[in-house]
């Protein structure tokens, strides 16, 4: 007898190994795909711009770093600091002018990384958003500024796929390499309402399957399914009920490695695991034998590591 519905990863035709670029760009689910990826010693670069939660704002902050164009309209000061509508408070200052020029060195940055990019992972939170009335442009953060100065809006599916098939398009032209890959986060936006929760995770699986089968350089990862449909347990969820635990995330992580990674990769990340835990490993009671023994150990995985990487 069966008590749950048990997604199969099927193994897809897509590889993922430690020679890719990197990025995962998205919600905090795109932070938590970075960080085991990061563990396992891929060459990774996760949310360079800070979580971002919706599709339009994911689009013009990548556009936007390739134009090395930061949007002079949208700083805004609060409490004696400056903020942009574009960016997360993770990116503020003192001094607009301060914030201004880490803004354009992190969007230099990125655009220098781009080349060398050939797997973009997005993970779209929700489809709703909060336009900033004064200048009819939608923010990717509101900086706790009143209600009363944004309009919410759900976005529209017909209006995604649009301008999501010209950006797709535009991106594939810069980077022919390039390979994308969507996920749905599983984190619930219930603050939404459950119901409009449901309707905005809708909108973003529609646009991703519309956006699977318009190009062959897209792939759908079902992370959203894997704990929605599979786990579909609260106890895989925080106490807050709405941000997936850690044992979520490694059950989601691991049907993504079952599909991506081949056995040579699952080799090498299985040994750059090990290699990260015995580098936390800090015993301050142990004997200089011991810690001899540990560097020994250190020293064999990392051979371990290079010889696979170049067997591959």
């Amino acid at each position: 007898m069966k008590f749950r519905t048990e997604i199969k990863s099927q193994e897809a035709e897509l590889k993922l190994d430690h020679t890719n670029g990197v990025v995962s760009i998205g919600s905090c689910f795109a932070d938590h795909i970075g960080e085991r990826l990061s563990e396992r010693n891929f060459i990774i670069h996760k949310n360079p711009f800070g979580i971002l939660f919706n599709p339009i704002s994911i689009k013009k902050n990548i556009l936007a770093a390739l134009n090395q164009e930061v949007d002079q309209a949208l700083f805004l000061s609060r409490d004696d600091r400056s903020y942009h509508y574009d960016f997360p408070a993770a990116f503020s200052s003192t001094r607009e002018k301060d914030l201004a020029s880490q803004l354009a060195s992190t969007q230099e940055s990125f655009a220098q990384l781009w080349p060398s990019i050939d797997r973009l992972v997005i993970t779209f939170g929700t489809a709703w958003v909060y336009r900033l009335i004064r200048e009819k442009k939608i923010v990717a953060n509101c900086h706790k500024v009143p209600q009363a100065a944004f309009t919410k809006e759900l976005l529209d599916l017909g209006f995604l796929q649009s301008e999501y098939q010209s950006f797709f398009e535009h991106l594939k032209k810069q980077n022919p390499n390039l390979e994308i890959m969507l996920t749905v986060s599983p984190v619930r936006h219930i603050k939404n309402g459950i119901h409009e929760d449901k309707l905005s995770k809708a909108i973003l699986l529609l646009l991703s399957d519309y956006l699977e089968k318009e190009f062959d350089f897209v792939h759908y990862f079902p992370a959203y399914e894997l704990l929605i449909d599979d786990l579909r347990d609260y106890r895989f969820y925080k106490t807050d009920m709405i941000h997936p635990t850690d044992q979520a995330v490694d059950y989601v992580f691991d049907h993504f490695m079952e599909r991506y990674f081949s056995d040579k990769t699952k080799q090498i990340s299985m040994l750059c695991e090990q290699l990260s835990k015995l580098e936390q490993h800090v015993n301050r009671s142990a004997t200089s034998n011991q810690l001899d023994q540990l560097m020994e150990r250190k020293e064999a995985l990392k051979r371990e590591i290079e010889r696979l990487k170049i067997k591959a």
